[in-house]
């Protein structure tokens, strides 16, 4: 067959794009299998970090810290002694009086989240948990990068299996009638909270457990490592080819996509909304606002940081802020006014967190991991590992 030099140069683009893509992935999971040898330490990848009322959890390689908001001392440590054969990087999820953990090792754990003594594990799984689990009315929704999606009760009983085509690194969301997870496959789907012992069908070892066609998928063309936002009923998410989508959450139609007029670099961030404007950033520091309903950028050119970013965003009263590598916190508002930026010894690969009025950054190779702050950058406190 002979194809016409157009149709060739748009084959050959689309081929290089790729490849492109393909040496991307093929980077971040060799780094993810370095990152789970023996002999790594603390700082071979970025740490999971989680708040809830009166705790916060820090996933960092051999252990879970879990720290006290009100002044950075540990509650409890989990294992109590390191095992290199258990690493965590993947942020936990508080389940009423659970914390829900998933390790590099294919292991999901259960600990009393007063005491962090373990309640239950899970083995079924055949790789690592990237990315946190979700938890809602009495259901763990828990994504894997073996392709699969298991959903467990709170003792800990699998109760149904969604796979997927690609690995899964992003963190469900959910609103009352769906959950959506978000593939690197390129799709984000769509599936019931609950599914009856009828609606499943059987899988390859015979098991009825498993779901065999979502409520719907919608195909955004490439990988989404980043966690989607859910937010009136609709998703935005970012993808590694640059682009970031909204999508209605009830049918999966495809509302808008921004992928700028120059070319955008990867999206690792979840997106954040304040006064009805999107913002994200990509790998190479650059931040957008765009506007919610109709995508459109909301400045005349999108604000460059000096340095990479692939932590989420993080609303801060009237303001955004986003962490970047150069270990600066960069708060803009959606008139594109900065803020002085708050500085840290250190790389932020966390997505910072604001609760009840304390900030709270993550700092990796710095000279301490956690920071709890005011809105000046005034420290409450701090916590290293070595404390």
């Amino acid at each position: 067959m002979i194809l016409s030099h157009r149709r060739k140069k748009k084959l050959g683009e689309k081929m290089k794009k790729n490849i492109t893509i393909a040496a991307l992935l093929i980077l971040i999971i060799s780094a993810m299998l370095a990152g789970c040898t023996g002999n790594v330490g603390t700082s071979s990848s970025w740490p999971g970090f989680s708040v809830d009322n009166d705790l916060a959890v820090v996933s960092y390689g051999y252990q879970l810290y879990a720290l006290n908001v009100q002044n950075g001392s540990k509650t409890w440590v989990f294992p109590a002694e390191q095992n290199s054969k258990i690493i965590f990087y993947a942020p936990v999820e508080f389940a009423e009086n659970l914390v829900i953990a998933g390790d590099y090792t294919k292991n999901l754990y259960a600990l009393n989240s007063s005491n962090g003594i373990l309640q239950w594990q899970f083995d079924g799984a055949e790789s690592r948990y990237v990315a946190s689990a979700f938890y809602k009315n009495g259901y763990i929704y828990a994504p894997n990068a073996d392709q699969k999606l298991y959903v467990l009760d709170q003792n800990g009983v699998l109760q149904w299996i969604f796979e997927t085509a690609g690995a899964n690194w992003s963190k469900p969301v959910a609103d009352e009638q769906y959950l959506y997870l978000a593939s690197m496959d390129h799709n984000i789907y769509a599936l019931n909270l609950t599914y009856a012992s009828s609606d499943l069908v059987a899988g390859k070892d015979g098991t009825r457990n498993r779901v065999e066609e979502p409520v719907w998928k919608t195909d955004l063309g490439t990988a989404v490592v980043s966690d989607p936002l859910l937010a009136d009923g609709f998703l935005y998410a970012g993808t590694i080819d640059g682009k970031m989508f909204k999508v209605s959450a009830s049918t999966g139609e495809i509302v808008w996509k921004f992928e700028g007029e120059a070319k955008i670099k990867s999206i690792w961030t979840k997106p954040v909304i304040l006064d009805n404007v999107v913002f994200f950033a990509t790998e190479d520091g650059s931040i957008y606002a765009l506007n919610a309903e109709t995508g459109a950028p909301v400045w005349d050119a999108p604000m460059p940081t000096g340095s990479q970013i692939v932590a989420g965003g993080v609303v801060i009263n009237d303001t955004v802020g986003f962490g970047t590598l150069g270990g600066n916190l960069v708060i803009v508002d959606k008139d594109q006014v900065t803020s002085p930026s708050l500085s840290r010894e250190g790389a932020v690969y966390s997505t910072p967190v604001y609760k009840d009025g304390k900030l709270y950054l993550v700092m990796v190779n710095g000279e301490k991991l956690v920071y709890a702050l005011d809105e000046n950058g005034r420290e409450y406190w701090t916590f290293s590992t070595e404390e």
